[in-house]
This record gives structure tokens, C-alpha cells and sequence, in this order.
């Protein structure tokens, strides 16, 4: 599955997430914050993100962690290594 096709009740059952509460976070932030996170971290255009579909992976870990982990203090300090390392497969604006 690609980025651009997965849907809120994709990331929801992913997360683990049966209530409505926080689909608006989610659709509004959560995603567009995910795919932002991972254009930015390898320099992809949206449309190269799409042609790599384990960055989904990466994408639904990263909503789930926003989701989960929306504390100001900082637990932990490094990113996901699974997400890192699907992210630096890809990642072209390294110089």
C-alpha cells in the first residue's frame, strides 16, 4: 500500500484505535505530519515517497508514536530504528 492510499481506518487499525476520538487529530495532523516528516528526512517528492511502499511502515509508526507520545518532555531522545532505517534507504539529501 502506498502513502497516498491509506485512509484513517488503515491507520486506526494499525494503532490499535476503535474509538472516534481522535480521528480529527489524526486526519489533520497525525498524517500530514508523518508524510511532511518523511519528505523532509529524505528529500523526497510526494510523489517518489509513493513508489517505495515500505514508507508506509515508517508512516503508520510515526502517526502511531505522535499519537501515543504527545507529552512536552522528552523520553526518548532517538527515532524510531525502524522507521530510521526505512528512511535512510531512501533518503537522497544527504550531502
Amino acid at each position: 500500500m502506498k502513502i497516498s492510499q491509506t485512509t484513517l481506518n488503515d491507520v486506526k487499525d494499525y494503532c490499535g484505535i476503535s474509538d472516534n476520538d481522535s480521528d480529527t487529530l489524526i486526519e489533520n495532523y497525525g498524517m500530514p505530519a508523518a508524510k511532511s516528516f518523511i519528505m523532509g528526512y529524505t528529500g523526497l517528492s510526494s510523489e517518489k515517497i509513493d513508489e517505495h511502499e515500505d514508507l508506509t511502515i515508517a508512516y503508520m509508526v510515526l502517526i502511531d508514536e505522535m499519537h501515543t507520545q504527545r507529552e512536552y518532555t522528552v523520553n526518548k531522545d532517538k527515532l524510531n530504528p525502524t522507521v530510521s532505517t526505512i528512511l535512510g534507504m531512501y533518503a537522497v539529501n544527504y550531502l
